[in-house]
């Protein structure tokens, strides 16, 4: 009898480790896929900045820390995964700084469709910033802290469009997204699965 039980038990066992080895393999098969689908963003051909004209500032991490603008320890980086509110979450995009600052326009990087447009972002002077999503097929860009632009969900936008106007943030804050991507997200604990680093892509567009 008590062989017959270390024998059930064994199997348990084994089928537990089974288990959990085909959990992993699916997880780092997943994980694989989206490695890749954001590794192809790279090889897009973006010929179209979100705005004209130059950089106030730089939005990758070695040029912000090094150009005197932040201070140590900010929480107001502009570059892809900085941390905000404390280190409880991370920033999910970056911040372009046009040199015109407020009222820049802002431009489709390439023809698309609106599909949300919504507040993003209430400064602490009362002003609500906007957001506008746009599908541009081979993927998703969320152009963010505008003011509140005259678009409506479903519209089709050329490339070069002006969509709107960067608002009193002086900034655009750009998110890229995967394909099928249907609202922005915040980045709290877990990079969100859809969310694209987009430094490269902006990297090329301005340089």
């Amino acid at each position: 009898m008590r062989m017959k039980k270390n024998n059930i038990t064994g199997l348990l066992l084994i089928v537990l480790v089974a288990a959990v080895s085909v959990i992993e393999f699916i997880q780092d098969a997943d994980a694989s896929s989206l490695n890749d689908q954001a590794g192809n963003i790279k090889q897009f051909t973006i010929t179209s900045p979100p705005f004209d004209g130059a950089l106030k500032y730089p939005f990758t991490k070695s040029g912000a820390m090094q150009c005197g603008h932040w201070r140590s320890g900010s929480q107001d980086y502009p570059w892809y995964g900085a941390p905000r509110d404390g280190n409880s979450r991370r920033h999910a995009g970056i911040d372009l700084y046009p040199v015109s600052g407020a009222g820049t326009p802002i431009k489709a990087i390439r023809d698309g469709k609106v599909i949300r447009v919504a507040p993003f972002y209430r400064r602490r002077n009362g002003e609500i910033t906007y957001a506008v999503l746009v599908d541009h097929g081979e993927f998703v860009a969320n152009y963010a802290e505008l003011v509140m632009p005259a678009l409506a969900v479903g519209e089709m936008v050329k490339q070069n469009q002006t969509m709107g106007v960067v608002s009193g943030t002086k900034q655009l804050h750009f998110e890229l997204y995967l394909p099928g991507t249907e609202n922005w997200s915040p980045w709290h604990g877990r990079k969100p699965q859809d969310l694209i680093d987009p430094t490269d892509m902006m990297l090329r567009v301005f340089r």
